[in-house]
């Protein structure tokens, strides 16, 4: 860990102060700013501050007391946050910006004075490193159109877009298709002995894609551990004593009762690479439809890379899936001696 404090790289607007991470008594505040951040750009997510309070207790390569930050007004009041993230993905290392800020605080100036404060802060970790990259993700109209707000910024700093994904609803649980698996594979209730066993076969189905990084005790915790966790509802199929495929639902009665809907989410989906094409996916997501349904739920959310190779963004919508918004992912690669841009102004062309 580095011995320089984050906030010491900020150089902010007037009117903004950045300040240390307090620890788990910030944790509502931080869970309200990425709430509304996620809600500003069509993410409907809501985020708990429980959900802080069991990630933060596994973080990895960040040492919050030295990485972590709060933006506040002049009168003390949390407008933004975020902390430093490092991972090892394949080929590489990427060293992630992330700035989630109240809607009526989002502004250029704003944003430039985070990011350069922390690409200042991960540099150390990434410079002279080979296939090193700054990460980040923006709300995006999609490829064939001009970005707004941060991710026109990101552009105007060299950052490009590599990825897209999007946020799907489906908008009621009626005529939910009939699906069946492939003869051979079975659905098995889920037992508490399980878990690690079907997280690290999720894991393990994205090695040969984009961004994969080895799984680690973070990855365990951030779904072992989420407080919405109901491995009741999740559908996972086994042949033999091997996962071959998965989703695992959950519901967010906070976020529910709180916007006056019934939704449930149906994450985490993946399917072992050598069943792939063979109906899995699709099964255990119209399984996952009608358990949310019986648990009283009226729509359904996912997320979804849009250039999944096998097809998944398609699947989704025939299963009565729309779209809701899309997202680009941003990476700019780090050379040896290069210092991170500052203040730099956009073109007219162109995430806890």
């Amino acid at each position: 860990m580095g011995s320089v404090h984050i906030v010491e790289r900020f150089q902010l607007p007037d009117g903004y102060v950045a300040r240390p991470y307090r620890g788990p008594a910030d944790h509502p505040s931080m869970a309200a700013i990425l709430t509304g951040y996620h809600e500003h750009h069509g993410n409907p997510e809501m985020v708990s501050a429980a959900q802080f309070d069991s990630h933060y207790a596994h973080l990895e390569d960040c040492d919050p007391s030295v990485d972590a930050f709060l933006v506040e007004t002049a009168d003390g009041a949390p407008v933004a946050y975020g902390r430093k993230m490092i991972e090892e993905v394949t080929g590489g290392r990427d060293g992630t910006v992330f700035a989630p800020t109240l809607p009526e605080h989002i502004s250029q100036e704003l944003f430039t004075a985070i990011v350069d404060g922390e690409e200042a802060h991960l540099l150390p970790d990434l410079d002279g490193v080979p296939n090193a990259r700054y990460h980040a993700e923006a709300a995006h109209p999609g490829p064939v159109r001009s970005p707004t707000g941060e991710a026109a910024w990101l552009e105007a700093r060299g950052y490009d877009a590599r990825e897209w994904g999007a946020t799907l609803v489906r908008p009621h649980l009626d005529d939910i298709p009939e699906r069946t698996l492939p003869d051979g594979v079975e659905l098995r209730p889920v037992t508490e002995d399980q878990l690690r066993t079907i997280v690290a076969a999720h894991h393990e189905c994205f090695r040969d894609e984009w961004g994969f990084a080895e799984i680690t005790e973070s990855d365990f915790a951030w779904i072992i551990d989420d407080p919405y966790r109901d491995h009741t509802l999740w559908q996972v199929a086994w042949v033999g004593d091997e996962v071959v495929g998965q989703v695992k639902p959950f519901i967010n009665h906070d976020e529910n009762a709180e916007r006056g809907y019934l939704r449930g989410y149906a994450e985490y989906i993946s399917v072992h690479r050598d069943w792939r094409n063979r109906g899995i996916a699709g099964t255990l997501l119209a399984w996952s439809l009608k358990a949310l349904k019986d648990r009283g739920m009226t729509d359904a959310s996912l997320s979804v890379d849009t250039n999944n190779p096998g097809g998944a963004f398609q699947l989704y919508q025939s299963l009565g899936f729309e779209l809701y918004s899309t997202n680009a992912v941003y990476f700019r690669d780090v050379r040896p001696g290069r210092q991170p841009a500052q203040g730099v102004t956009p073109s007219s062309v162109n995430m806890r």
